[in-house]
């Protein structure tokens, strides 16, 4: 393989949005495409040739991260018209969507907790793929059998021509400290991105990722969940700290009373 061939593969996987990729995951992705080991040395020299021609912007710290420059967005064939929604606009319309008709549907019992809440601006600085932008909590104890259940459900949104494998990949790594990832999708019926449907949903079903595609976001009704996710063995641990760093105080004291608290 070329250093030529590696970078002009390397940028196709890079978000058209910008969002900033981790070195190994990138080298990762360039390994299973070519079907070969892409060495460390020809992914940094790849790397390096689409920084050195203003490509590919990078951040530094953690293994350091790539993304594609703002000049590239515009040229990519992933790039989206002006028209499509952004992350931003559809965040509110998520929101509504999972404290209504989402957390309906989980049959929360009246001596339940749930909490839905915006954390794509909370935890670590550095840590952009332990950022989901919603997570949803649920909190009960049984009224029969001995113990209490907490769940966290984590939330990946994706604007029109955002959803790409490392899309799969980032809701996947938020499990690390949920129970349930989902990938959410505005994906409308008319959109050139149709065509991508079939492998992103082998790719969330390959990984027991939940798949939600949004038609009208304006409108509950236009939310189709497409695949629900597989219960991960997150351990309890991780599940507390990552909870610890994202939930006020008062937040915490509702899950802890649905936990703790004796039913009738």
């Amino acid at each position: 393989m070329s250093t030529r061939i590696v970078a002009e593969r390397l940028k196709t996987l890079l978000p058209p949005d910008g969002t900033p990729v981790l070195n190994r995951v990138l080298r990762l992705m360039l390994s299973r495409d070519f079907g070969q080991t892409v060495s460390d040395e020809l992914y940094e020299q790849a790397r390096d040739q689409l920084f050195d021609a203003g490509q590919i912007g990078r951040l530094r710290g953690q293994g350091g991260q790539v993304f594609l420059a703002k000049s590239e967005n515009g040229r990519t064939s992933e790039a989206g018209p002006s028209d499509a929604l952004s992350e931003i606009k559809l965040m509110p319309h998520l929101e509504r969507f999972l404290t209504g008709s989402f957390r309906k549907e989980l049959d929360i019992p009246p001596h339940g907790e749930c909490l839905v809440k915006d954390t794509s601006r909370l935890g670590p600085p550095l840590g952009r793929w332990a950022r989901p932008d919603f997570i949803l909590i649920t909190a009960m104890r049984f009224r029969v059998m001995p113990g209490a259940q907490l769940d966290v459900y984590s939330f990946e949104l994706k604007a029109e021509f955002g959803a790409t494998d490392l899309a799969v990949y980032e809701a996947l790594a938020q499990t690390r400290f949920t129970h349930f990832g989902y990938l959410v999708w505005n994906l409308p019926k008319a959109s050139s991105a149709l065509a991508r449907l079939p492998e992103i949903t082998a790719q969330c079903g390959q990984h027991g990722i939940g798949l939600i595609r949004i038609h009208k976001p304006g409108n509950d009704d236009g939310f189709e969940t497409i695949l629900d996710p597989v219960r991960k063995t997150t351990p309890p641990a991780a599940v507390d700290g990552f909870l610890e760093q994202r939930l006020e105080e008062e937040e915490l004291n509702r899950l802890r009373k649905a936990l703790e608290a004796t039913q009738p």
